[in-house]
């Protein structure tokens, strides 16, 4: 399966067919502008397709200076379990790495294991508002 990595925006289609396909849209209610202004406003992000179907994605917010916070790793469940999200977080902590930014991130605790093969340590406990 050839799929291609990139850092250019997807369609305001394209981005809400995959979060609507992960369900991800459920608990954030987002229209489609809105979702795509998210990404636009990320400061690094990495999009994947087979053909032309968006099938994961990943973004970086940050300073630009000092932290830099990764979220909105998702793959299509159709795509899953074969290395597109480890390589998706791959490029996004090399990009990371290469300005010295200091990554964090939050994760459910179940993919803690998944993101412990690829060298990330579990360093604090996370917190939201209501």
């Amino acid at each position: 399966m050839d799929i291609k990595y990139t850092s250019e925006l997807p369609t305001e289609e394209n981005i809400y067919d995959l979060y609507e396909d992960l369900d991800w849209n459920k608990f954030l209610q987002l229209n489609k502008e809105r979702l795509l202004t998210a990404m636009k406003q990320s400061w690094y992000a990495i999009y994947a397709y087979h053909d032309d179907r968006l099938i994961g994605t990943g973004r970086i917010v940050s300073d630009g200076i000092i932290n830099a916070y990764f979220c909105g790793l998702g793959v299509h469940p159709d795509y899953r379990n074969k290395g597109i999200g480890s390589e998706i977080t791959r490029q996004l902590a090399e990009r990371c790495q290469k300005e010295n930014l200091h990554l964090q991130f939050f994760c459910e605790e179940g993919l803690v294991p998944y993101y412990e093969k690829m060298n990330f340590k579990v360093f604090a406990v996370g917190m939201r508002g209501e």
